[in-house]
């Protein structure tokens, strides 16, 4: 018998036409319908209709995400373990324990690091934020762990840390703060849309700020546009509990002296950016009119120092308000603002106070070389001191960027987006540096010897 060869049956091409043709019709429809969806939204925004609001944090959360997805992922790849001793010199240098934490697109991002002026790590917390919260009762869903950071830190002594959760992707969506033992247990937990930062009063008072959405301005701040995030000062008791309602940073401005300084929320934003470097999304007409401060920031005044303020009194706040690019004081018991000031500095970070009577402040954007830190006298607004890397090593951070004054004088500068710490002296000189490759460095701090009980036996910094 003849051998069969098995042929597959011939498509039905009748049938199959008009069905091409409908999938094709569709496709089409599909494509008109988002882009029609598309143009109206553009046109919502353009013409500042309703909504817009919504709108405009969709597209800057999509944009951030994009950016901050890129700069990560470039080097995603290599290790995250600090390296240290590029620049050393140890004769110089103000030795003692440096405190990172750092947000990564290929590794968990929310543990944070001491380490010694070698670079090895002496302590480690970790804690993922389902840790923290399964179901967090602040939020409408859960969290993906992946996609939160740590934000800032606050070191106690006796190795307890306070960590300020916040979006890896969204600056300005605050998850919340957690106080942690020096075993990583959770001791308590603030839920609140916490974010940026944290600072402790000689009283253990804790000082923080937090976001709220708001959809109605009070009198008087009827042309910032709604719906917008308003930021609030945060007092909260050393077992995390609020002490008094938060303060309306917007409001205090509002009856204050400096209540002009609002009126930039009625213009678009205009900053210089060095030749080559990518341009800032945090500062443009969208993110002012959809989160008008963008409070970043936030130091006590201290008993201490107190004394060296003329004018200030302890206790009061200091906060910087990257989208009015400007400083104030805050007096907690009167809820006023009671200084404030704008200098040459452009969506500054991390201002705080100096015990010569000045305030230190990171300028992200005020010079077109790239970023600095300055030293700046709120009495005679003069600039005695600043530091840009001058022409050896210009540094550039868009976002973030921290600056600490340390006890021999140098000053420890931390680059987030190049993923650096420096220690610089007052003559300019880098005398130390660590980097740490392929991430984004949200928070740094150095810590003597003797501020850091918990560490064990006669341990050096500097081995």
């Amino acid at each position: 018998m003849a051998k069969q060869e098995y042929a597959a049956p011939a498509p039905d091409t009748a049938v199959r036409r008009p069905r091409l043709r409908r999938l094709a019709s569709l496709g089409f429809c599909i494509v008109g319908a988002a882009s029609l969806i598309y143009l109206l939204g553009a046109a919502v925004v353009h013409f500042n209709l309703p909504s817009s609001g919504f709108l405009i944090k969709a597209f800057d959360g999509a944009k951030a995400w994009n950016e901050r997805r890129q700069a990560l992922a470039r080097t995603q790849d290599e290790d995250a373990a600090p390296v240290v001793g590029k620049i050393d010199k140890p004769e110089k240098t103000f030795d003692g324990y440096t405190l990172y934490a750092y947000a990564s697109m290929s590794t968990s991002s929310t543990q944070a690091y001491l380490i010694d002026m070698r670079g090895e790590v002496v302590h480690k917390w970790a804690v993922s934020f389902s840790q923290v919260w399964a179901e967090p009762p602040h939020l409408r869903e859960r969290v993906d762990d992946s996609r939160v950071s740590i934000f800032a830190c606050h070191l106690y002594a006796n190795g307890d840390l306070l960590v300020v959760f916040q979006a890896l992707t969204q600056s300005g969506n605050g998850y919340g703060i957690a106080k942690l033992d020096k075993e990583s247990n959770v001791v308590w937990r603030y839920a609140a849309h916490a974010h940026h930062d944290v600072d402790v009063g000689e009283d253990g008072t804790i000082y923080a700020i937090k976001h709220e959405l708001v959809f109605i301005m009070p009198k008087g701040l009827e042309f910032i546009q709604t719906p917008c995030l308003v930021d609030y000062l945060v007092m909260l008791s050393p077992e995390g509990e609020e002490l008094k309602p938060p303060i309306s940073i917007l409001e205090a401005l509002r009856e204050s002296p400096y209540s002009a300084l609002l009126s930039s929320l009625e213009k678009p934003g205009k900053h210089n950016v060095p030749p080559g470097a990518p341009l800032p999304r945090v500062i443009d007409d969208g993110r002012r009119r959809s989160e008008p401060l963008h409070a970043n920031s936030v130091k006590v005044l201290s008993q201490e120092l107190a004394p060296r303020f003329s004018g200030f009194k302890a206790g009061q706040v200091l906060i910087s308000m990257r989208n009015v690019d400007a400083i104030a004081v805050l007096d907690t018991e009167k809820g006023s603002v009671e200084w404030a000031a704008r200098g040459p500095w452009l969506a500054q970070h991390d201002a705080q106070f100096l015990d010569n009577g000045r305030l230190l402040i990171f300028d992200n954007l005020g010079s077109p070389k790239g970023s600095r830190v300055l030293e700046y006298d709120p009495q005679t607004q003069a600039i005695p001191w600043s530091y840009s890397g001058e022409n050896k090593a210009p540094f550039f951070t868009s976002e973030r960027g921290m600056s600490q004054r340390l006890p021999n004088g140098n000053t420890l500068i931390v680059n987030s987006e190049g993923g650096e710490i420096l220690e610089v002296t007052q003559s300019k000189e880098v005398v130390w540096s660590c980097l740490v490759k392929g991430v984004f460095i949200t928070s740094a701090r150095r810590y003597g010897r003797d501020q850091l009980h918990f560490l064990e036996g006669d341990q050096r910094a500097r081995p």
